[in-house]
C-alpha cells in the first residue's frame, strides 16, 4: 500500500514541502504530519488507538525527514542555485536521482510500521480500504476518459506551472520548444491504471491474510515488488519518458535568460532560507 501512495503522489509530497517552505515557512511544514495522517485516516474506519498510532507513525516520519533527508535537500538546492546554467547536464541529472533516492528512502522508512500497522487491520476495515481503492480507481479513470484528447495539453500546462513554482517564466521560444519536445511523450495512464489495479488486488489478497506465519515477509517482499512493476517494455517507455523529463529541464535552465537565471535563483533562495529557519527550529545542522 505505501509504496503505491507514495509511488503516485511523490510530486505532491515534493512539492507540498517545498512548498511549505516558502509559502508559510514553518508553521505548515510543522504540520506535515497531520496532514499525512489524516490522508491514512481516510482508507478506513479506524479504531481510536489504530488513529493514535497513525499519528504516532505519520509524525515520527516527520521527525526522521527532516533530521535525515531536508538537510540532503538543502544542499540538492544549493547545488542547483549554483549550477553552470550553459552546461547543467550533470548537475539536473544528479539533482534527479538523489530526489528519486529520497523517496526510496522513504518507502523503506515506512514498510516495517505500515506492515505492522496492517497486522491489526480487521476483515471489515481490509474491505473499507478495498473500497477505498475502487473509488481512487474509479476517479482516475473518470478523469482519464475525460482528458484522453487533451491529455499532453495537461503535461505542456503541468511542465509551465512547475516551472513558474521554481521562479521561471517560460518565453514564448521556450513554450514552442517544450511543446515539440513532448512530442516524444510515451502516453502510459491506461497501461498504468491497469497495473496499479493488478497490483491493489493482489495487495487486498495478501491484507486478508495479515495473521498468517510469514504475513510480514511476504507482504515486505510484495511492497517492494512495485518499484519493478510492469513489463519490460512498460519500464522501457517508462524510463523514456523520464529521460525526457530531464532533457526539458536541460533545455529549459541552460536556455535562461539572467532574468530568469535571476528569478530561480531568488525561489531557490526563499526555500533554503525556510529550511534553515526548519533546521535551526529543530536544532539539526
Amino acid at each position: 500500500m505505501l509504496n503505491k501512495i507514495l509511488k503516485t503522489s511523490s510530486p505532491f509530497l515534493l512539492s507540498f514541502v517545498l512548498g511549505s517552505c516558502s509559502i508559510a515557512g514553518t508553521w505548515v511544514y510543522e504540520r506535515l504530519d497531520n496532514y499525512l495522517a489524516d490522508y491514512f485516516k481516510g482508507f478506513a474506519n479506524f479504531s481510536k488507538e489504530q488513529n493514535k498510532e497513525i499519528d504516532r507513525i505519520a509524525k515520527s516520519y516527520l521527525d526522521w525527514f527532516t533530521e535525515t533527508e531536508l538537510p540532503d535537500i538543502k544542499i540538492l538546492l544549493e547545488d542547483l542555485k549554483n549550477l553552470n546554467y550553459k552546461t547543467p547536464e550533470e548537475s539536473i541529472t544528479s539533482a534527479y536521482e538523489a530526489g528519486e533516492d529520497i523517496f526510496q528512502r522513504t518507502n523503506q522508512y515506512f514498510e516495517k510500521p505500515i506492515i505492522r500497522f496492517s497486522k491489526s487491520l480487521s476483515n471489515k476495515q481490509i474491505s473499507e480500504i478495498e473500497s477505498h481503492f475502487q473509488k481512487l480507481s474509479e476517479e482516475r479513470e473518470e478523469r482519464r476518459r475525460k482528458d484522453s484528447e487533451n491529455y499532453l495539453d495537461e503535461i505542456y500546462e503541468n511542465y509551465v506551472s512547475g516551472f513558474d513554482r521554481i521562479g521561471i517564466s517560460l518565453r514564448d521560444d521556450q513554450e514552442a520548444t517544450l511543446k515539440l519536445m513532448l512530442n516524444r511523450y510515451v502516453p502510459l495512464r491506461e497501461e498504468w491504471s491497469l497495473l496499479q489495479n493488478e497490483w491493489v488486488e493482489k495487495f487486498i489478497q495478501l491484507l486478508y491474510m495479515n495473521d498468517a506465519y510469514a504475513y510480514e515477509t511476504d507482504m515486505s517482499l510484495f511492497l517492494r515488488s512495485f518499484e519493478e512493476i510492469g513489463d519490460e517494455n512498460f519500464r522501457e517507455k517508462s524510463d523514456a519518458n523520464q529521460t525526457l523529463a530531464i532533457d526539458i529541464i536541460i533545455y529549459v535552465l541552460s536556455s535562461s535568460d539572467t532574468k530568469q537565471i535571476k528569478s530561480f535563483q531568488r525561489s531557490m533562495d526563499i526555500y533554503l532560507n525556510s529550511i534553515n529557519r526548519i533546521l535551526s527550529k529543530r536544532s539539526v545542522n
